[in-house]
């Protein structure tokens, strides 16, 4: 397990090297007014600034302005120890606290003034004291106690207040500074001296003194009864420089913030510790209110914006103030400190003086150009330069080797004269001279000409180098040194995992290979690469790591992902990682030059893509300073209303936890005031209810859940900083009420609508079943009524079958007696042809004959011939048969042509049976011309025209 620790600045020991991380806070970061009049810290660590436009707080990881009623400047804010903020402002004053939701609100107290005292102009300090809350302003004191306020008259007009070891001092522009004290004013022994002076801060200082800065004259020590100059070099700065705002930090520190050169920070004997302005890093120069916050790190308003620095950071920085550039190497040596650049070699004196006016970095003559590397051997000083190398002799560079790109140096074991010298074309070979106080370059290596960064030695003689897009190459040089006998190349062939990003890096006399997946050794035994457990489990895995080297101390300092870190070599011989406290260096790393060079066990340096920084690692696990997380806002989306969890009071009543459905969309806003971890704090959020598992890490600092169901819910947040060292949960307890359709009158009306359903269901399967059955006797009914039907059908069926037969029968018979109608018809045609074929015979033998007997007898027989042609019987007889074949047909026909005679209806009989003209003549006795005058005048009573066939039509009657 990763052995991590928090280091917190141990008291008394404020770092005097370069300049402090600062951050600085413009106006357009925060949103408010330029300046911010007084810096305090809160309940919950948040940061408050009176600011022109209101009170601003910072959270660590937003800013929010807080809007009064009265538009004036805020001048002066104190927070008591429950986290209610008092503000002073233009005649008006009073205190902010959070309501039921959590939110800031202001409550001002100027009702509580009288109103004829209400013109008091601005409040400048307020003081939270024994006997009640103190505002003051130039013309009155009101104190503030159990809701009740009290004024005091003053004899003049007042400068400032304070309020130091339990005392309340005011400073009477007649009559000075004076206590008061139980409704009275005391004057102060000893304080004469600064009656006409403005005085802008008294702070305690050791053995029960006070430090008392004015504006102009500088600051003074008050033992009670003697007012003394502060000595010392800081007093004389702060006199020229217009002290207006001050606080003691550290229990032993005190900063000073000044009209014209920024911030100037002391200890109790007036020795200066650290001095900061805008040229090396604040926004500007007039500091009017200095802050602390719980890591002792400085907030410091400023007449333009805000600056944080970071007093309590193991880490303090260089800076030329013309620049110094990328660092890519450093060395302390013989009192000096040496640092390689872009730009050229420069130097300054180490260890260095706090000096109001430093001279900073010297530039080395003739060294201008990219330094690459800083190395001593045997006492000397080689510069690799990217013109060549240089002997470094105190502030003096000599050109030694006009070889171009000089990497690295390597003394040969064994061969201490000689030097290996790396370079972008391949090795260089230095001897010592003559008087051995200086190296000379004798050559360069034949036979290799690739790029040499990293070279080692091995024990058997063998140089290796790593080229970092190529691969690892073992060269064998010959015994004068001066050319390449032989050399192996090894890359992802060989057990690499790639050919890229290979670095060679010793630890004591091991040679070790840093890769993207991990530290590889090589196997003399199998000619190849493997990765080394050893290394890889100190490591604890890291893969990315890119540079390693070790310490005079047997530390190992090394470089992965960007990051340095430190592997601590304990007693036992083990080691303990540290990375936490050099996150805040990520992102500043110059990536394949990085460098960290180790002075002493209090000094270490590591170069940067900006400048250069200082690490003292003699800092303190504080395991008290606790560093919390706040749920900030829980936001409803739908309309806006917002909670503040973080200040919601415990009173809150439930029903204010509770979202309607239609705002079951909600964002959280969550902070943590860790400001020593600036933009390196991540956050983990899991919803109860919602959520499988905790979120992953992020520096995110809100997120969103939407469209949640109803139901009860627990939002929790928790942080991490740099060190991995986790908060404790923040939690919020909620709860989404269903929509209107899932309410518990919904459900109760689906409730009664179920029933309701249930029984109209019942009712309906009674209903059916009563249905069922009725269709059952109905189609029962039915069955029976279509079986009946059906024997309905078939006896009707039956029925006229007997009817076409009885009726085929009958027409077979009607046929027959048609037929033998006809053939009587015929017959009595026949009959009378013959009988009058007989009457004309014998009416001719009757004229022949002489007899009169003869002609007697003749005549007699055409008598009984006549009667044989009797019309009416043979009428009778027709019409007999006829209607027997032809039922009704003269009754019909009478019906319908009553007109006709009855020799036109047996001439209609006639025709309907198909007999001839010729044989209806016969029959009618008449000659054929009668039968057709006859049939015309028929179709004349008939009303038929020539389109109509007489008998068709007769037939069809």
């Amino acid at each position: 397990m990763v052995s991590l620790f928090m280091s917190v600045f141990s008291y008394g020991q404020l770092k005097d090297i370069g300049v402090p991380d600062i951050r600085n806070f413009t106006k357009q970061t925060y949103e408010a007014g330029t300046q911010n009049w007084q810096v305090e810290r809160g309940k919950n660590d948040f940061i408050y600034f009176a600011n022109n436009d209101g009170l601003l707080e910072f959270d660590g990881n937003h800013w929010q302005l807080y809007d009064l009623p009265n538009q004036s400047i805020v001048r002066s804010l104190a927070i008591d120890e429950n986290g209610r903020i008092y503000l002073g402002q233009q005649n008006d004053f009073g205190y902010m606290e959070p309501g039921v939701d959590g939110k800031l609100r202001y409550h001002s107290l100027l009702e509580l003034v009288p109103a004829e005292a209400r013109n008091f102009e601005e409040v400048w300090r307020i003081h939270l004291t024994s006997f009640g809350v103190v505002f003051q302003s130039y013309t009155y004191l009101f104190i503030y106690r159990n809701k009740q306020m009290s004024m005091v008259e003053l004899p003049n007009r007042l400068r400032f207040s304070f309020y130091v070891n339990g005392q309340l001092w005011v400073q009477d522009e007649l009559e000075g500074i004076r206590e008061y004290r139980q409704g009275q004013f005391f004057d102060l022994p000893g304080l004469e001296l600064l009656k006409d002076k403005e005085v802008w801060t008294i702070l305690p200082i050791f053995n029960n003194r006070l430090l008392i800065g004015t504006a102009n004259h500088g600051v003074f020590t008050y033992d009670g009864s003697k007012l003394k100059a502060w000595t010392g070099p800081a007093n004389q700065f702060l006199m020229a420089n217009q002290v207006f705002s001050a606080t003691r930090f550290m229990e032993a520190y005190y900063a000073f913030g000044t009209i014209q050169n920024g911030l100037l920070i002391t200890d109790e004997t007036g020795t200066i510790v650290q001095h900061i302005n805008k040229k090396k890093g604040l926004q500007n120069n007039t500091i009017l209110s200095v802050g602390t916050d719980q890591d002792n790190n400085l907030w410091l308003g400023l007449d333009n914006g805000i600056d944080y620095v970071d007093v309590s950071s193991p880490f303090t920085f260089m800076y030329d103030e013309e620049g110094l550039g990328a660092t890519y190497t450093t060395l302390v040596y013989k009192g000096k400190l040496y640092v390689g650049t872009n730009h050229g070699l420069f130097v300054k004196d180490w260890p260095e003086e706090v000096d109001l006016n430093p001279e900073g970095f010297r530039l080395i003559p003739n060294t201008v150009g990219q330094v690459w590397c800083l190395e001593v051997h045997q006492e000397v000083i080689l510069c690799g330069h990217n013109n060549g190398t240089y002997v470094i002799e105190g502030e003096e560079a000599k050109l030694v080797s006009n070889v171009n790109g000089a990497w690295t140096f390597l003394e040969l074991k064994d061969q201490d004269e000689y030097l290996i010298g790396g370079n972008y074309n391949g090795l260089t070979l230095f001897k010592k001279d003559n008087d051995r106080q200086s190296w000379e370059l004798v050559n360069e290596i034949k036979g290799f000409s690739e790029s040499s960064k990293l070279i080692a030695q091995d024990k058997n003689g063998d140089i290796w180098m790593s080229h970092g897009f190529k691969g690892v190459f073992r060269i064998r040089l010959n015994q004068q040194l001066d050319s390449v006998i032989h050399y192996d190349f090894f890359n992802s062939n060989d057990g690499f995992p790639s050919n890229i990003y290979l670095n060679l890096m010793t630890v004591g006399d091991d040679i070790v290979f840093t890769s993207p997946n991990g530290i590889y050794e090589y196997d003399a035994a199998l000619n190849r690469f493997e990765r080394s457990e050893y290394y890889n489990s100190i490591f604890e895995e890291q893969k990315d790591i890119d540079y390693i080297k070790e310490d005079q101390f047997g530390n190992i300092w090394f470089v992965g992902e960007n990051v340095p870190g430190v592997l601590r070599f304990q007693e036992d011989g083990t080691y303990n990682k540290v990375i936490g406290p050099f996150e805040k260096l990520s992102g500043h790393i110059i990536s394949g030059f990085q460098h960290i060079e180790t002075v002493d066990r209090q000094n270490t340096f590591i170069t940067l893509v900006d400048g250069l920084a200082h690490y003292r690692p003699n800092y303190q696990a504080n395991q008290e300073e606790k560093f919390n997380v706040f749920i900030r806002d829980v936001t409803n989306l739908h309309n806006g209303k917002a909670f503040n969890p973080s200040l919601m009071s415990p009173d809150i009543p439930e029903d204010s936890l509770i979202f309607q459905h239609k705002g079951n969309n909600l964002e959280f806003t969550y902070s943590c005031p860790d400001y020593n971890s600036f933009n390196n704090t991540e956050f983990s959020y899991f919803l109860e209810n919602y959520s499988s598992e905790w979120s992953e890490w992020s520096e995110e600092s809100s997120c969103e859940f939407m469209n949640l169901r109803e139901g009860d819910y627990v939002f929790k947040v928790k942080a991490m900083d740099p060190f991995q060292l986790e908060t404790e949960t923040a939690s919020f307890a909620f709860y989404i009420k269903p929509p209107w359709y899932r309410s518990i009158v919904a459900f109760t009306l689906y409730a009664l609508f179920v029933l309701s359903l249930i029984g109209l269901t019942i009712w309906y399967m009674y209903y059916r079943v009563k249905i069922s059955k009725r269709r059952e006797r109905l189609k029962s009914l039915q069955e029976h009524r279509k079986q009946l039907q059906q024997y309905q059908r078939e006896a009707l069926i039956s029925e006229r079958e007997i009817v076409k037969l009885r009726n085929e029968k009958l027409r077979g018979k009607m046929i027959h007696l048609d037929k033998e109608l006809a053939n009587q018809t015929m017959s009595l045609v026949q009959k009378n042809k013959f009988m009058a074929r007989l009457k004309e015979e014998l009416k001719g033998l009757q004229n022949q004959a002489t007899d009169s007997g003869m002609k007697s007898k003749v005549s007699l027989i055409i008598s009984r011939i006549d009667k044989e042609f009797d019309d009416k019987k043979q009428k009778e007889l027709f019409e007999t048969y006829f209607d027997e074949v032809h039922e009704d047909f003269f009754k019909r026909l009478s019906e319908t042509y009553p007109s006709l005679t009855p020799r036109e209806q047996k001439l209609c009989a006639y025709i309907k049976m198909n007999i001839p003209t010729k044989e209806i003549a016969a029959l009618q006795n008449i000659s054929t011309r009668g039968i057709e005058i006859s049939r015309y005048r028929l179709r004349k009573k008939l009303d038929l025209d020539r389109e109509t066939n007489l008998g068709t039509f007769i037939s069809n009657i």
